[in-house]
């Protein structure tokens, strides 16, 4: 397992568009949205989380658009495949990077733009955690969706993911409301923590008979 998470790492690291793209997006994004409008006509804290629910909904799928089908094409997710014989674990370990490499920095932007936009310092941590959490949740999602897609084309990968990661976004806006409000912030965290180690045990053994699939 430690082989697989330093060769993924080695090889997300020198993707540079792959990891350094979905950041980039993110800021602008969210840098640019304030300026498309007139922030004197509009209260910008009210519903400036929604647009970072949004960002991150599309930052995350970007960041897993090619996460297993680089890999299928130049054929070294079979030769993975031949020397661990099990793609549970090559599957775990893919996922694992790309949210530590991703994931976590993405949310740690999306939490610096909610702060300066109205969020109080004492909520900062809770807003990274939940972005943190709901982007472990999007990146199993949608690798699974980018499984499916390999050599089927991305629209197949996201009417299959999408549908599965409103869910998701739903439960983020409440947290997000939740934060706002003062209410109810704690329960949704548990249940997101809870949702996120089944999705993170369960999705790979799914993503894995999927890519048995392509490779039988």
């Amino acid at each position: 397992m430690f082989r697989l998470l330093k060769v993924e790492s080695a090889k997300l690291f020198y993707k540079l568009k792959s990891w350094l793209g979905p950041m980039l997006i993110m800021i602008l994004v969210l840098t640019a949205f304030p300026l498309s409008i007139d922030i004197s006509q509009f209260d910008l804290e009210k519903f400036y989380f929604s647009i970072i629910v949004v960002s991150l909904l599309m930052t995350s799928f970007l960041a897993t658009e090619g996460m297993f089908e680089e890999d299928f094409e130049d054929g070294s997710l079979e030769q993975e495949f031949l020397i661990e014989q099990d793609f549970y674990k090559i599957v775990l370990s893919k996922i694992f990077v790309y949210v530590c490499f991703i994931g976590i920095p993405i949310a740690f932007i999306g939490a610096i733009f909610s702060f300066a936009n109205g969020v109080e310092i004492r909520n900062f941590a809770y807003v990274f955690l939940l972005l943190s959490l709901s982007n472990l949740l999007l990146f199993n999602l949608f690798a699974f969706g980018n499984a499916l897609s390999i050599n089927k084309g991305a629209m197949l990968g996201i009417l299959t993911s999408l549908p599965l990661a409103l869910p998701v976004i739903i439960l983020l806006g409440t947290a997000m409301r939740s934060i706002q409000y003062g209410d109810g912030l704690l329960q949704i965290m548990s249940l997101m923590i809870g949702l996120g180690c089944l999705i993170s045990a369960i999705m790979p053994i799914i993503i894995s008979i999927a890519l048995k699939t392509h490779i039988d």
